[in-house]
């Protein structure tokens, strides 16, 4: 069976609600603030990525994306009452549950953390309305178990999607190397695919970061083991390619195994066979981090 994408997941919670009018429409808001969540960790990263050499075009670009989705976060945070009852954010300060000592293990430094809670100053810091970041205690004391048990469906959702965009990623990443990289014959050529490697490497600590995120919240919600062993930690060396993306029979890389996430059964893997096929119609010798 294939792993269900996270609107997936969201139809079948809409479609097999029950009568309770609060919890109607939650599974909804829920996905929203995911994808506001999203864009906190996307917004944190290219903020780190462009700092030192932002130019003023880059700044307000910057500004207006924060802006907007403070006004995002806003709207989501008025609504969240209907959802999480009246005094969701009382104490909310002493109730938050921090996810930030939960230790991914190695590559940590490397995509670390983007919340700071004790920040309010900007968008990409300010952590949303949802069980997890309230903690179980506080779930259960707001009644929130059905919530709980929806935005964990959600997150296996958002954790197949991530997985999924990281595995075209890198096989695009494998295809970079073979035909633009291995091929430069001058200066710009050179500057021109080792530019195209620096994005498709921005873009994949997009989508780490935001699986790491996802799997730490996981953890708050009481995963159970079956679940946190199929979502496994993602660390640095799980992120290399090698010629087994493109060819796992290719001559001398027999013994060569892929990352973990390179067997499972995540959706719309259409695309990722389309760059497998590429891949493979290209010279099957590809090692690089």
């Amino acid at each position: 069976m294939t792993a269900q994408t996270t609107k997936s997941i969201e139809m079948d919670i809409i479609s097999n609600q029950g009568p309770d009018g609060r919890m109607r429409g939650g599974a909804t808001w829920m996905a929203r603030v995911l994808k506001a969540e999203e864009s906190q960790i996307i917004l944190a990263i290219d903020v780190r990525h462009i700092h030192a050499r932002a130019t003023e075009t880059q700044r307000l670009s910057i500004a207006r994306w924060q802006d907007r989705l403070q006004m995002q976060i806003d709207r989501l945070c008025e609504s969240a009452s209907q959802f999480l009852g009246e005094d969701w954010n009382e104490d909310i300060s002493d109730n938050l549950i921090s996810t930030t000592d939960i230790n991914e293990g190695d590559g940590e430094d490397v995509f670390s953390d983007t919340f700071h809670p004790q920040d309010p100053n900007y968008s990409d810091a300010v952590v949303l309305p949802l069980p997890s970041y309230l903690g179980m205690q506080q779930a259960d004391r707001l009644g929130l178990l059905t919530m709980v048990d929806q935005e964990l469906q959600l997150r296996e959702g958002q954790a197949n999607d991530a997985l999924h965009e990281l595995r075209v990623l890198l096989a695009h990443k494998a295809v970079i190397f073979r035909t633009d990289v291995r091929n430069a014959r001058t200066y710009n050529m050179t500057m021109r695919a080792w530019g195209k490697v620096g994005s498709a490497n921005v873009k994949v600590q997009r989508h780490v970061a935001i699986y790491r995120r996802c799997r730490k919240q996981m953890i708050a919600l009481n995963a159970s083991g079956n679940t946190l062993n199929q979502y496994k930690m993602l660390r640095k060396e799980d992120l290399k390619i090698s010629a087994t993306i493109a060819n796992p029979n290719a001559r001398g890389h027999r013994d060569d195994t892929l990352a973990w996430f390179w067997t499972m059964d995540v959706p719309r893997d259409t695309e990722v066979n389309d760059w497998m096929s590429e891949c493979k119609m290209i010279a099957p010798h590809v090692n690089t981090g």
